[in-house]
């Protein structure tokens, strides 16, 4: 069916993201507790309250001194300083070391007052009562400083921020329980096609599986959204109109594969239509993954993908990631772009910009691009293991290998 369409056809995948986030929302923030902020996105500038570590500790097990005392010690010439107390980890010291005495300490024990050193075990000779030591120390050795990892006022971390182990740690050890985070994104993946048929199904004549629904749903919970498969849709106008009208109620974007060319059995934008739909974009400047719609429905955003799988991916990954990591909160939300050498040639000619899925290889100090050697729109195996995507530029030939391209992660 032919519309007089008063919105963009083909637009440049650069050109695609930047009006999609124009048009887009970022999502509402709720507490979360530490249990459950793995990987979630933070919604708020965190400040430390107070130094770690919270006081001047031993990081080793060993004896705590005043560096002054084993100044001109060495082997024929040993230091014998007295035991005036133990502190094991967790206890706080009762006296001040002075001339001539020392502390044990175990790892993480602090530094008692009037000790500026720490010697560890293995370095001494020692008895219940005192111990003996064989070389000069400098002020200062072997001790971490209190706030030498963070000091209390820090910024620690920005809104925008997505939780690693390690910020979580921290968190903990700052002393929060809860912290405000980004809701997940909620999205649902419709399948369009009278030719599909559930996972599981024996395959019949002119009937193929449906994968799409699962790849995106899996990809995109690696995106920390929160996804689900609505099902498979018939090729009919009303039947995708409610399955989109359905998925409004409960998500924030809605994925649809196939319906999106030129074909009669094409009716992801007639339906759309039926809807009212605000649609934005048809076509996008890339192969694989031209054929694609862009709308928004009571607010929610629709990205309307190609059925075939690779064309889908190549989509997604391109214009939906940077608008999905936007919307779910994140600080850095374009995808990252580096230049890499193809280690295979590529003996295709290029006339439109053509992305290639495959992997960041590390060689002779230099970062490689490998890539499948059979490239389709219809292929999904091409996809098996990517963690990059390279870029062939509009109007190249045959690309060599050891060429220069950039690839986006």
């Amino acid at each position: 069916m032919e519309y007089n369409r008063n919105y963009p056809v083909r637009l440049e995948i650069e050109q695609a993201v930047e009006l999609l986030l124009q048009k887009v929302r970022k999502v509402s923030a709720e507490p979360v507790s530490l249990d459950e902020a793995d990987v979630r996105i933070l919604a708020e500038d965190i400040f430390a309250k107070e130094n770690i570590p919270p006081f001047d500790r031993s990081p080793l097990d060993g004896y705590a001194f005043r560096a002054e005392d084993v100044a001109a010690a060495d082997r024929e010439h040993p230091v014998v300083l007295k035991i005036i107390e133990e502190l094991p980890a967790g206890t706080a010291p009762s006296k001040t070391v002075g001339k001539g005495e020392a502390v044990k300490l175990s790892t993480g024990a602090p530094i008692p007052p009037g000790a500026n050193c720490v010697e560890k075990f293995e370095n001494t000779e020692f008895t219940d009562k005192q111990v003996k030591l064989f070389a000069p120390m400098k002020s200062g050795t072997n001790i971490c400083r209190a706030g030498e990892d963070i000091q209390k006022g820090d910024k620690v971390m920005e809104t925008g921020t997505e939780l690693s182990a390690a910020q979580i740690g921290l968190l903990a050890g700052l002393g929060y329980t809860k912290v405000r985070c980004f809701a997940r994104l909620r999205a649902a993946v419709i399948s369009t096609g009278s030719e599909l048929l559930p996972e599981g199904s024996e395959l019949t004549p002119g009937k193929i599986r449906s994968t799409n629904g699962h790849t995106i749903r899996s990809l995109s919970r690696r995106w920390g959204m929160e996804t689900k498969i609505y099902g498979i849709v018939p090729d009919d106008q009303e039947s995708i109109a409610r399955a989109v009208a359905s998925c409004a109620e409960q998500a924030d974007v809605i994925i649809t594969t196939g319906g999106v060319s030129v074909g009669d059995y094409d009716l992801a934008e007639a339906a759309l239509r039926q809807l009212n739909a605000e649609l934005l974009f048809w076509k996008l400047g890339m192969k694989p993954g031209m054929a694609a719609l862009a709308a928004i429905y009571q607010g929610k955003l629709i990205l309307a993908l190609s059925g075939n799988p690779s064309a889908a991916l190549a989509a997604f990954c391109m214009v939906g990631r940077p608008v999905l990591n936007y919307m779910a909160g994140r600080r850095e939300y374009y995808l990252k772009k580096c230049q890499v050498h193809m280690l295979r040639a590529f003996p295709k000619r290029s006339p439109q910009r053509r992305f290639l899925p495959g992997k960041l290889v590390l060689q002779g100090g230099e970062v490689w691009f490998d890539f499948g050697s059979r490239q389709s729109n219809g292929m999904l195996n091409q996809w098996a293991g990517c963690d990059a995507v390279a870029e062939i530029p509009a109007g190249s030939g045959p690309i060599e290998k050891g060429s220069l391209v950039s690839a986006y992660y």
